[in-house]
């Protein structure tokens, strides 16, 4: 969390005078006539580093800063934060929508696992329903965290560094040393020079778009103030006032550049995990919260080092960088980790090896590993005995290379939580002879499929039972602890536009979350805990007013995996049309491109009562993430939240603007210190 770097206290050169006057409805970048001034001779300098307890201090928040992390940290608090991959507020709703749904089903008698097509009272129940009958605006209520107590949006602001990507389709995995973070390990680069220069980059805190600085902020009168503005749900509103629905499209940034940023309080780039922009490590809550004695670790539904569960236990420049990851995962050696382990995103073999039985570290680690020989109810049975209080670590694996399936990530439930009979959704690029693409074909069989085989699930214990076994175990801990929960296959389903899975992913955050609060009921309250759920970043859905309705008529049929389209086809269409050049053609805008690359029909859209990506781009018409403000729930956070609303931060120690009447992920990290450690 604390860092110097002899490169901070260059002068540099602004981000002005970069060779990036941008278009934005292209995302192109074209040469600047000129060099501007510096950032730093505008603005003067120097830049000092920032922490969260000088942001609270600064803001307020607290009256002093202690002479140590640790001074107060017996009085902290328990601290557990939900990540939401991907989940958005149309997301959460959705989910909202689907509980209460399958609640009143299941209240009238229905079996909302294999139907109820007879039961003609549930069918009128339903009949003409719309989203006024659920809600429209604000926290909303269905799912458990929407009972917390208090509610904020949160800005999941990135950085666009050197130059952007074709299209805008995301910010650049930059940081400010030369080339790509994919080519180099943590700060093995020179540092970027400006092309109209010759000189370092000088950072300029910025808005991109609007004053041509290097963030990615968000924009009230672009995108609207709130995530449900009417604007998003109507083809006449867009284009009004200064709305642009394309807005949320551009430079959207990733989880580890905002996993990070939760995990540190620090600003990075896309592809790049709690390291700053020159690459170099910035202290996690994790690691933070084992120095001053407490317990600490993440749990995720996909792999333990992905880019979210990954940003609190390892650094890396790169999210794809596993040995760096592995290597870093042993050095901060964390309380617990638990999640999928396949290919470059989980402990390395010779790690796992040290673990096991009679390896080096098998005094202190407990390695819990999936069988076929282990039942799911049986899982987490050597965790019997084993307490924190005695240096006791635990990881846990199962998934990827522990399954004949292979798949990376915690089962699908689906809507009906069945964990079976879904459309398992594919697609062709399709070329013409000379290889130029010309479309995309649904390849989706009309055979239903399962996500793992009923003998896999049967050894995996469900989410709501990860959750448990590492509350429960870190709960042990007499100085407290620090835990991530991540739902990540949230995010997966929505890659993919496919409703059902992500339903199913919100019931499992949902029932995760719910024995948190539990927990917390039995341990202490809100006086001793606090609990922050939230996204790392948003998708780009919408429902249709007649989703309530489509949701009940596919469980009350049996058949609710048909949430999905069988015509979707799980192909990014943005990407193929930047892949077929479409970014370089001003005649259309980027929404009429996307809709060349789509396979849904529009009675696909009307009949499941919802879509993907911008309105006239089709029912598939995303697949990626997007800018759009995130909710926050929260309880036991004592006003943390509430004074920080509106206020700004530093990256750099330079000054970056806030959003009126919102957060940021940095600001969470700061509120998450405050209760950890009683600052």
């Amino acid at each position: 969390m604390k860092f110097t770097s002899a490169i901070a206290a260059l002068v540099l050169v602004s981000a002005d005078a970069q060779n990036l006057r941008r278009n934005t409805k292209s995302g192109k970048a074209t040469k600047a006539p000129k060099c501007a001034k510096s950032y730093t001779e505008s603005h003067g300098g120097p830049f000092p580093m920032d922490n969260s307890e000088r942001l609270l201090h600064r803001e307020g928040v607290i009256d002093e800063i202690p002479a140590s992390l640790c001074t107060n940290a017996a009085n902290g608090k328990n601290v557990m934060l939900v990540v939401g991959d991907g989940m958005g507020w149309e997301m959460i709703r959705a989910g909202a929508i689907a509980k209460s749904i399958l609640d009143e089903l299941e209240g009238m008698g229905c079996d909302t696992s294999a139907g109820c097509p007879s039961m003609d009272a549930a069918k009128a129940a339903f009949a003409g329903r719309t989203l006024d009958d659920y809600y429209t605006e604000g926290q909303g209520h269905g799912l458990s965290f929407q009972e917390l107590s208090g509610h904020a949006l949160v800005t999941t602001s990135t950085l666009v560094l050197q130059s952007p990507n074709d299209g805008a389709h995301y910010a650049p995995a930059k940081s400010l040393l030369e080339g790509s973070v994919s080519g180099h390990d943590n700060g093995m680069a020179p540092v970027a020079l400006d092309d109209c220069t010759g000189k370092p980059i000088d950072f300029s805190p910025l808005d991109y778009e609007k004053e041509g600085g290097n963030m990615v902020l968000w924009d009230d009168e672009m995108g609207g103030k709130y995530p449900w503005d009417d604007r998003y749900f109507t083809a006449e509103g867009h284009g009004t006032d200064g709305f642009d629905k394309e807005f949320i499209m551009r430079h959207a940034t990733d989880s580890a550049s905002t996993a990070g940023a939760l995990a540190t309080g620090h600003k990075a780039a896309v592809n790049m995990m709690s390291v700053n922009l020159y690459e170099e490590d910035v202290s996690t809550i994790v690691e933070d919260a084992m120095k001053c004695g407490k317990a600490a670790g993440v749990i995720s539904s996909v792999p333990v080092l992905h880019a979210t569960p990954g940003s609190f236990v390892t650094h890396s420049n790169y999210r794809k960088n596993g040995p760096q990851m592995q290597r870093s995962l042993e050095d901060v050696n964390p309380t617990y980790i638990a999640g999928a382990c396949a290919s470059r995103y989980q402990p390395s073999e010779a790690h796992k090896d040290k673990m096991r039985e009679g390896g080096s570290l098998s005094s202190q680690w407990t390695l819990i590993e999936q069988s076929p020989d282990v039942s799911a109810a049986d899982f987490y049975k050597p965790l019997e005995g084993l307490d924190p209080n005695d240096d006791q670590h635990v990881a846990v694996c199962f998934g990827g290379g522990y399954t004949a399936s292979g798949q990376s990530n915690a089962p699908y439930r689906g809507l009906d939580s069945s964990y079976t009979q879904r459309y398992c959704s594919s697609g062709n690029v399709d070329t013409d002879a000379d290889g130029n693409i010309t479309g995309v074909s649904p390849t989706t069989s009309a055979e239903l499929c399962n996500h793992y085989s009923p003998e896999e699930v049967a050894q995996i214990p469900t989410m709501k039972e990860h959750v448990k076994a590492a509350v429960d175990f870190l709960g042990k801990d007499d100085d407290g602890f620090f835990l991530m929960y991540e739902q990540g296959d949230i995010d997966w389903a929505a890659h993919g536009n496919h409703m059902d899975d992500m339903l199913g992913t919100m019931l499992d955050i949902n029932d995760g979350v719910q024995y948190m609060m539990d927990w917390i009921k039995d341990n202490g309250g809100w006086e001793k805990n606090a609990l922050y759920v939230t996204a790392d970043h948003d998708h780009y859905v919408t429902l249709k007013s007649n989703f309530p309705e489509a949701v009940a008529n596919f469980i009350i049929a049996g058949e609710s995996h048909k949430i999905t389209p069988q015509n979707n086809s799980n192909v990014n269409p943005w990407s193929v049309a930047i892949a077929a050049g479409a970014h370089e053609d001003d005649s259309k805008s980027t929404t009429e491109h996307i809709a060349d690359y789509t396979t849904w029909t529009e009675e696909d859209a009307e009949t499941v009562g919802h879509f993907w990506g911008s309105f006239g781009s089709g029912g598939n018409g995303w697949g990626s993430h997007s800018t759009r403000p995130v909710p926050l729930s929260y309880d036991g956070d004592n006003g943390c939240v509430e004074a920080l609303k509106g206020a700004g931060y530093k990256v750099l120690g330079k000054d970056v603007a806030g959003a009126e009447d919102k957060i940021d992920q940095v600001h969470i990290h700061a509120c998450m210190m405050k209760a950890l450690f009683a600052l």
